[in-house]
């Protein structure tokens, strides 16, 4: 019998099993509404038994102080930046802003200790993700927690005015997640089989900093990340919303394994295109469209969708299907949820 973590692994050995792996990401009352349209017991029954999802995430957890939280609803994170708004929400506060030296920085932050995280993984959730594809590590957002930190028009400023000032900042921020990744690895052998990290660098039309810029200031990051996964035999995939399809050759290059999520409405994110071009080199991630069809479409058109991507992506067998976005939020209707998983199984 083919287990999830066979069926999971197999898309980077170009292996054809029984079916293509399938990943779920989203809210948790994205979630709730899944377990209650198919009438599951839980959220294990709902995603693992019923829809047949190959993949399970162990993270590293925070174990430190409540973080403050202000009377609107507001709350700060670990890094001291106030988050306001829906779900995870958007940076109101910026604490590095009016930093502009690296004197400065040291005397006016302190960067939070990654040691206030455990990532050791408890024998009940290692035996939880038995026969599963197990994705672990830090997510890894180096980027947006850079530019969150000193405010988007700051850090690009930063990026040409005082470039030692922002290579400092992100380096300090990635040395934080890269810790985590490290111990996530020794402190758990042979558990983790996915490094799967997110950054989204792309816009709807091009990447939010020119190619050279992210070549300087991320790839070497990353870089460090994917060797690492490669090191303890897991394998590396990078989540990055928009067009990003300047920096794909730098990220074969580097090793990385897979991308996602495939944004196929974004400019130059055409699937047809990027698989002709790259699809020998990497496995694409997701690519069903969240904006237009799940949201939005009939559960007809959900599953010509889906067969679609599947043709297109997934023909060779180097694709894990998955939608376009990471995340789905409970404005997208379970029926299309479960029809998009559903046509994937049996189709694929």
């Amino acid at each position: 019998m083919i287990t999830s973590k066979e069926r999971g692994l197999a898309p980077f050995k170009a292996r054809r099993l029984d079916r293509l792996p399938m990943w779920y990401g989203g809210d948790p009352q994205t979630t709730q509404n899944l377990v209650t349209y198919l009438g599951a017991k839980d959220e294990t029954d709902a995603l693992y038994k019923i829809l047949g999802i190959d993949f399970k995430t162990v993270r590293p957890r925070y174990i430190g102080p409540p973080l403050k939280t202000f009377p609107d609803g507001s709350t700060d994170t670990i890094w001291g930046i106030r988050r306001a708004g829906s779900y995870y929400g958007q940076a109101v506060s910026h604490p590095l802003q009016s930093i502009t030296s690296l004197a400065e920085l040291d005397l006016q932050y302190a960067f939070p200790d990654p040691g206030l995280w455990e990532c050791k993984v408890a024998s009940s959730v290692q035996r939880w993700t038995d026969g599963y594809c197990v994705i672990g590590g830090a997510w890894a957002p180096f980027f947006h927690d850079a530019i969150e930190l000193l405010g988007i028009e700051q850090f690009m400023l930063a990026m040409y005015d005082h470039p030692d000032l922002a290579m400092t900042v992100i380096n300090r921020v990635f040395a934080f997640y890269l810790n985590q990744t490290q111990r996530a690895f020794t402190e758990n052998p042979g558990l983790i089989d996915f490094m799967f990290i997110g950054n989204d660098f792309g816009t709807q039309r091009a990447l939010l900093l020119s190619p050279e810029l992210w070549r300087q200031f991320f790839k070497p990051g990353l870089i460090q990340l994917v060797d690492l996964a490669h090191k303890h035999g897991a394998v590396a995939g990078l989540h990055s919303c928009g067009d990003i399809h300047a920096i794909i050759p730098d990220l074969i290059e580097i090793g990385m394994d897979a991308i996602n999520p495939i944004q196929v409405s974004a400019e130059h994110m055409d699937p047809a295109a990027l698989k002709r071009q790259y699809g020998r080199d990497i496995v694409f991630f997701g690519g069903i469209d969240v904006n237009g069809v799940l949201l939005k479409g009939t559960e007809q058109q959900v599953r010509a969708e889906t067969r679609r991507m599947i043709d297109i992506l997934g023909h060779d067998g180097r694709y894990i299907v998955a939608p376009s976005h990471d995340y789905l939020l409970p404005e997208v209707p379970a029926c299309n949820i479960v029809a998009m998983y559903d046509e994937a199984k049996k189709y694929s």
